[in-house]
């Protein structure tokens, strides 16, 4: 078949579209959609300003699964959260442990510490499934058993439901450990994330909270099947889909220790991504058009950012095929080059993957590491592949 028609050969012209097409979605998806957020939100009208003053009733609900090494240390923390004692109750949901976890629960009881003891195993939603609908409060605290809460981390949380729309709010939830591998990569990506947080915030609500740390009105929970991987992210979603705003707060402040090996890190993030496939091909937690913000926030925030590494692919392949034809010119051989180059910082990175690059490696590395997770979620998440029950990395 001829490549070639009455104004020459459409080939070039083909690998040009495609790269260029490719090449807008990566920078859209990265630097056009917080741009347009930044924009969207200076014609919004400034809402009333909170009191400060509510003090709902409070449940902390700890999920947990063979914990025995942070578990005296988060119930300890959650006792000096700076709350009415009488007005916060706390719960240990524990999901099939036999490592000592609920002996150590139990030593404070007196303290007014609940354990609710599960068994067998049967992953996180099924535990927040059967504890979450009893508890005492009225508005519920969900976080992991490795994160720790600055004392007034609560209230600046809470007061947000001084305001009907809100239905859940998520904090600041601080990676810790200033010897992580992944260095100046990671600490760029969650100033990024927390950016947006903040405009979504503004123009209306986010697109998932954070797990570690995060509170919703318990009448706006609704039971999820017992696979449900992605359990924060639906949770949120299926909030803000029934008419309520879901906001971040960055003066609700949590840490959390870093995962140290780059492995455990990576399954982790191919396991969210599978997990969001997973709901998208349910139609569970995804807006329609008719949820404006959510749907455009959706789609730009979170479903186009799951298929950057396929974007990348075709970046890379459109822009070698180019180059090498000589139709692209010094523009096409620029940006290969410039692309090899990246790749091959990334690659640098691989050779010792838990070391602390400087950040020509490390961000470099922290990225593809990242979009290689996604593009494996991806197809685990298509297939079905992943587990409800997991190995949980170490932190």
């Amino acid at each position: 078949m001829s490549m070639t028609g009455g104004s020459g050969t459409w080939y070039p012209i083909a690998l040009a579209a495609v790269l260029a097409t490719a090449a807008a979605l990566v920078v859209y998806v990265y630097a056009g959609y917080p741009l347009a957020l930044t924009l969207a939100r200076w014609l919004r009208r400034p809402r009333q300003p909170l009191t400060g003053n509510s003090r709902p009733r409070l449940t902390l609900v700890i999920p947990a699964y063979n914990e025995r090494h942070v578990i005296r240390d988060k119930i300890e923390n959650s006792l000096r959260i700076d709350y009415p004692k009488g007005d916060l109750e706390i719960i240990v949901a524990s999901d099939g442990s036999d490592d000592g976890t609920n002996e150590i629960v139990s030593e404070y009881g007196p303290a007014g510490v609940q354990l609710r003891a599960f068994a067998p195993r049967a992953g996180k939603i099924s535990v927040l499934n059967r504890t979450v609908p009893e508890a005492a409060g009225e508005i519920v605290v969900l976080c992991d058993a490795n994160v720790m809460f600055w004392p007034d981390a609560l209230a600046r949380l809470v007061r947000h439901f001084e305001d009907p729309a809100v239905g859940a709010v998520t904090g600041d939830v601080r990676i810790a450990s200033a010897e992580a591998p992944f260095g100046d990569g990671e600490g760029l990506y969650y100033k990024y994330e927390r950016y947006i947080q903040r405009q979504e915030s503004v123009l209306g609500s986010i697109i998932g909270v954070d797990g570690g740390m995060y509170a919703l009105r318990r009448e706006l929970y609704r039971p999820l099947p017992a696979d449900t991987i992605l359990d924060d992210f639906v949770i949120s979603m299926n909030v803000a889909l029934a008419g309520h705003r879901v906001i971040y707060e960055p003066s609700a402040v949590a840490t959390e220790n870093a995962t140290m090996d780059v492995r455990q890190e990576f399954r982790r993030k191919v396991r969210i991504v599978a997990g969001a496939f997973r709901e998208l091909l349910r139609g569970q937690a995804v807006p329609t058009p008719r949820h404006a913000q959510l749907f455009w926030s959706y789609v730009s925030h979170k479903m186009l950012r799951w298929l950057v590494p396929w974007f990348l692919i075709l970046l890379l392949a459109a822009n070698a095929a180019l180059a090498l034809t000589g139709e692209g010119g010094t523009m096409a051989r620029a940006g290969l080059y410039a692309q090899l180059a990246f790749y091959a910082c990334a690659l640098i990175g691989c050779t010792r993957p838990n070391a602390r690059w400087p950040a020509v490696v490390g961000v470099p590395f922290y990225f593809c590491m990242v979009n290689a997770a996604a593009w494996l979620g991806c197809l685990r998440g298509l297939s079905g592949t992943e587990k409800v029950t997991w190995k949980k990395a170490d932190r």
